[in-house]
């Protein structure tokens, strides 16, 4: 829902063009683009290191700066979805750096840390996925899925599994996270795609839910 809901044609025409573009295809594309280099790195395929510059910038920065768009726009989900993850990506690239640079203690438990950091944004993301329901059929696939990834990693990390491209949660988690990576940029085209032509071409879905007042 937006600001311009219920006011008259003509003056929602002149807060249409008021408002600020669309963030949301960027964000998706930030989103996708960073799991999906994580994730290849989680699923043995890619090496390591190389997602975490990205988590800072792309997904972190770019997807927090995203959320602050929205939230101009008026979009609640979205500028909630976006920033809170930005600030996901950015304190994992970070928490990632602090473990390079030898900052962490000898005995530290990092997978621990891990798996505790992931709960927290688990329990975030269970109820953007039940308010997804009441937006569109793409945007639960997305949440869906990467509801599943985090279940997986943290299974994997309270273990004490390594990255090493085996036979584990980790692993199943990495290849959970590509498919999530996959559908977030397909949210990301057709919000793209879509906007440009101002009609629904690309599928997005209708409400799974609807608990709008008739």
């Amino acid at each position: 829902m937006g600001i311009e809901d219920g006011l008259p044609d003509d003056v929602r025409v002149v807060v249409e063009k008021s408002l600020p573009a669309d963030a949301s295809a960027f964000g998706l594309g930030a989103f996708a683009g960073t799991m999906f280099i994580l994730s290849s790195y989680l699923a043995g395929w890619a090496p390591d290191v190389t997602w975490v510059t990205v988590a800072l910038f792309y997904g972190g920065l770019g997807q927090f700066v995203a959320g602050m768009w929205q939230y101009k726009r008026n979009c609640v989900f979205s500028s909630t979805s976006f920033s809170t993850y930005g600030c996901f990506w950015l304190s994992l690239g970070l928490f990632y750096c602090f473990k390079l640079w030898g900052w962490l203690p000898a005995d530290y438990d990092v997978s621990g840390a891990e798996a505790w950091f992931l709960v927290a944004f688990l329990l975030f993301n269970t109820y953007m996925l039940a308010a997804a329901f009441t937006l569109s059929v793409v945007n639960v696939v997305v949440f869906g899925l990467y509801e599943l990834t985090l279940v997986l990693l943290i299974i994997g990390d309270f273990k004490g599994q390594p990255v090493d491209g085996g036979a584990s949660w980790i692993t199943a988690g990495g290849y959970v996270g590509v498919f999530t990576s996959v559908s977030a940029w397909y949210a990301s085209f057709a919000v793209l795609f879509n906007g440009m032509v101002n009609r629904e071409i690309m599928y997005l879905g209708k409400p799974l839910i609807s608990l709008k007042q008739e």
